[in-house]
């Protein structure tokens, strides 16, 4: 995964307003009525079955099943949320 220098920015800041436990960005999947989804939270140390990375400064624990996923999305930001940009989706029933 890379990370442009706007979400590094927003992470960051983020990352300095939030409980001081909290030291990395979790990435993680869930499953919707359309599929998995891709969610981030805060977290302060990856779980089992995650794995622990610093990108550009930012410590990330990502689920293990999402390496492969997440291997060539650029994490972005666009002043109004964060965008995983070149995220692959799966088919889904959601238009």
């Amino acid at each position: 995964m890379k990370l442009s220098v706007k979400a590094k920015e927003e992470l960051l800041k983020v990352l300095e307003t939030i409980d001081e436990n909290s030291k990395g960005i979790r990435i993680y999947s869930t499953q919707g009525c359309c599929g998995p989804s891709v969610q981030m939270d805060v977290a302060s140390a990856p779980q089992p079955g995650e794995t622990a990375t610093n990108i550009d400064g930012v410590d990330f624990y990502i689920e293990d099943s999402l390496a492969e996923t997440l291997a060539e999305v650029t994490l972005d930001h666009n002043g109004f949320g964060f965008l995983m940009n070149g995220l692959k989706k799966s088919g889904s029933c959601c238009g």
